[in-house]
């Protein structure tokens, strides 16, 4: 499948700016490559995702990621269906559902994207004020796809009253293999900085507090622009025990392509990941090269429902070092997997400034200057 030649009746103003880079721009010939790749033997059950992701992108984008990471980790997908999206065969099967949060109509569109904003990628959020900007409106939007994805699954009422039934009534799915939803974040302009603590306030309800540096437990939040009340913790809610897990990542981005290009060839990005440790000092900061590269599954996280009624236990996943966060006696569990990314930077200079943007990552995230 060429997801890259011209499609009759998609005029160029009609394709989403970011197709159009990927397409048109050197600078991407090496992303472009890795996608190319990504959907050599991607099966399009529905033969609408390649004009899904030159009009929309994210979406398409998305599901063409997670094709390579059910590839890469060894799972057995049929394609003799066409719901759910992945259908993963075998003794430890499972069922994914794929979504992605878009920005809220008429929300700042990512092509008013300035300067400070991408800079900012080198600074933590600071203020309790600053992160429930920012994280409050990801819960709005993850809540929603999820709730979204989980009707598709249950089964629902339309706006007319009329009840569409549900993934679980067809033939093939059965109620006793995982059914999972696999999220990705893009948001907002910033969702970039989101990291996990959406994911942790909205499933579990333990909301950060950066100026405590300490995790709370909160049951709503705000609504942005709104007085709604948004649940948290709504893997505590009887409703999302059909979900046995979120698979989620925010760093599925042009960034992500950067970098796995830089990881495998020369390219003229210059990409530093800002990485999580258990060890002193917390925040490494990584500059991706050939001999220190990023990982398909690096930003990947799997975030386990301690209620769901079937648990998500995937073998080849675990295998592959990916990332699991589940929630016991009140405390949230980390596996010791991959160092998670808290924020990437990537800029078209190269390296002409690398010391400098790595020495201020490095202390503006750990409060002193230690990076390797």
């Amino acid at each position: 499948m060429d997801v890259f030649a011209k499609i009759d009746g998609i005029s160029d103003e009609n394709l989403h700016k970011k197709f159009k880079l990927l397409r048109d721009e050197p600078y991407y010939r090496g992303a472009k490559s890795i996608i190319e790749g990504w959907v050599s033997d991607f099966r399009d059950r529905d033969n609408k995702i390649a004009r899904e992701f030159q009009e929309n992108f994210h979406s398409a984008f998305w599901e063409f990621y997670l094709h390579a990471v059910f590839k890469l980790v060894g799972v057995t997908l049929s394609h003799q269906y066409n719901r759910p999206d992945f259908v993963v065969e075998g003794t430890g099967g499972f069922y994914v559902e794929a979504v992605v949060s878009e920005i809220k109509k008429g929300g700042m569109p990512e092509s008013e994207r300035t300067f400070d904003d991408h800079f900012n990628m080198l600074l933590p959020i600071k203020t309790d004020a600053e992160f429930s900007n920012l994280i409050d409106e990801a819960i709005v939007r993850h809540s929603n796809s999820i709730s979204e994805k989980l009707n598709k699954y249950t089964g629902y009422f339309n706006r007319k009253g009329k009840w569409i039934p549900g993934y679980k009534e067809c033939a093939w799915v059965s109620v006793d293999k995982p059914f999972v939803v696999a999220l990705a974040s893009y948001d907002q302009i910033n969702y970039g900085k989101e990291y996990i603590y959406s994911m942790l306030a909205l499933l579990y309800g333990q909301y950060y507090s950066p100026e405590n540096n300490i995790f709370e437990q909160k049951k709503t939040v705000t609504k942005p622009g709104g007085s709604a009340q948004i649940d948290l913790g709504i893997f505590f809610n009887e409703r999302m025990r059909d979900v046995s897990a979120i698979i989620f990542s925010n760093t599925v981005t042009l960034g992500k392509m950067s970098s796995l290009s830089k990881s495998i060839q020369v390219d003229p990005a210059h990409v530093i990941n800002v990485r999580f440790d258990y060890t002193f000092p917390h925040y490494k900061i990584h500059e991706v090269s050939e001999d220190q590269p990023e990982h398909l599954l690096d930003g990947l996280y799997i975030f386990h429902n301690p209620n769901a009624k079937v648990k998500f236990d995937c073998r080849e996943f675990r295998d592959n070092y990916v990332l699991e966060i589940s929630m016991f006696d009140d405390h949230i569990l980390m596996s010791d997997a991959r160092r998670p990314i808290v924020a990437r930077y990537c800029s078209p200079l190269g390296g002409k400034y690398n010391q400098l943007i790595m020495s201020t990552a490095a202390s503006e995230f750990n409060g002193t200057v230690a990076y390797e």
